[in-house]
């Protein structure tokens, strides 16, 4: 099954992530093909786009990088046979990035 936590909540502050579960870092700051672009994420934060367009940006990114559509299906594979928690450091709870 997929689940999401945030960075402080894996080092301990919140959801406890099993020994067995599969990690997957999803912050920009770690490289991670997952996360959302530098410029697109700073757009974001600085409320210069709405919600509405995060998301298509973010999906337009994902959608054209053969190395983030080549994770979401080990990401996929993984999460038939146990969990898969996806880390990011957004405190944001409502619009998650």
């Amino acid at each position: 099954m997929l689940k999401e936590t945030y960075y402080n909540q894996f080092k301990g502050w919140g959801t406890e992530i099993p020994k067995e579960a599969h990690k997957v870092n999803v912050m920009r700051s770690r490289g991670s093909f997952l996360a959302p672009s530098w410029e697109l994420l700073r757009d974001w934060q600085a409320d210069r786009i709405s919600w509405d367009e995060y998301e298509e940006r973010f999906r337009n990114e994902m959608l054209s990088s053969v190395e983030a559509r080549t994770a979401m299906k080990d990401i996929k594979k993984r999460s038939k046979d146990g969990d898969v928690y996806l880390i990011c450091s957004c405190h944001n709870k409502e619009n998650h990035c």
